[in-house]
């Protein structure tokens, strides 16, 4: 009876203290900077991605472009907006399809600088998502892997209370700087999201013999559309693309676990911002780079805790299994 007694009452301390860990987790007030930096940062490179794109708006979105008419509305996809529709409702209106696209790409700088400087920043962001989904429909055929973070986490910013602070409405309003659970759990949907992606890419790359014998890399940096640097020189050296590929699988597969504890976080996050800025510099994938390294060094590299200040790398310590220390007798 006593044993019983005894097992039931450290199963209940247990579920106890998980509840109250989870709870913690996800519910803790916490402090608005870390979306608060993605905001500012994702703003910065999509700004830069429109200013490199600035003189190709006719071939990306033009219904005589890169990719035309029918064929661009097909691939595209059904049910997403599409800048045609813009066209085609002021066209009667005597409006060319030329000053339709450029306002409309107008109309998407104006609200990521919005975003950026945290004016109106949960409309802004609203009107940056909707637009950057509009246009990457457009342009289906030229979207990847960037364009579709972005929109992602562009959606996130929506949601989450990115403008409390680091923003001109906190400066406007001086209110809403307060710690809150909106906070704490907009950052922990955002980063879980994000060690699921690293996760299912991990996984995905695993399964094919190109990722262990190294030949992936190989090939991506041999291909003329990728190639930056002649590295013809790496074949005669198959084992350094073998533990490149090795060390970029175990980056991945690895950072769902060791991006947490703060004592490797810092190896993690340096890992990660290495390998997209090896992919940025090797393969010429700088906006996908640029983006990759934001999500994870702002999610993860920015103090959540009350009071820790603007500190970067400074980690937020939620332990769900810690037993506290019993108080010392007086």
């Amino acid at each position: 009876m006593v044993d019983q007694a005894g097992s039931s009452a450290i199963d209940a301390s247990f579920g106890q203290r998980l509840a109250r860990g989870v709870s913690t987790f996800f519910f803790a007030p916490a402090s608005a900077r870390p979306p608060a930096a993605l905001r500012v940062s994702l703003s910065l490179v999509l700004l830069g991605q429109a200013w490199l794109l600035r003189t190709e708006v006719m071939e990306l979105f033009a219904h005589d472009g890169i990719v035309q008419g029918g064929l661009s509305r097909y691939l595209g996809g059904s049910g997403a907006p599409r800048a045609s529709w813009l066209v085609d409702s002021l066209a009667p209106w005597g409006v060319s399809e030329a000053a339709c696209l450029y306002a409309l790409c107008g109309l998407y700088v104006a609200s990521l600088v919005g975003l950026g400087l945290g004016l109106f920043t949960r409309s802004a962001a609203v009107m940056a998502w909707f637009l950057h989904w509009t246009l990457i429909r457009s342009a289906g055929t030229t979207s990847y892997g960037a364009d579709t973070y972005a929109h992602i986490f562009l959606f996130y910013l929506m949601l989450v209370p990115s403008g409390d602070v680091w923003s001109l409405d906190a400066l406007r309003k001086r209110a809403g700087r307060l710690p809150s659970s909106a906070a704490r759990l907009g950052l922990r949907v955002m980063q879980l999201h994000l060690c699921v992606s690293y996760l299912a890419s991990g996984i995905q790359k695993s399964q094919g013999i190109q990722w262990w014998n190294g030949e992936v890399l190989w090939r991506a940096l041999s291909l003329p559309v990728y190639q930056q640097v002649d590295l013809s020189w790496l074949a005669s050296y198959p084992w350094i693309c073998q533990i490149a590929a090795w060390t970029a699988l175990f980056t991945e597969l690895g950072y769902c676990v060791f991006i947490w504890p703060a004592r490797t976080r810092r190896l993690w996050i340096t890992a990660i911002v290495a390998l997209h800025l090896g992919i940025a510099v090797f393969l010429g994938l700088g906006v996908f780079g640029a983006i990759m390294c934001v999500l994870t060094v702002t999610l993860f590299g920015v103090s959540p805790e009350p009071g820790g200040g603007g500190q970067w790398l400074r980690f937020d310590r939620v332990a769900i299994w810690r037993r506290r220390r019993p108080a010392a007798s007086a």
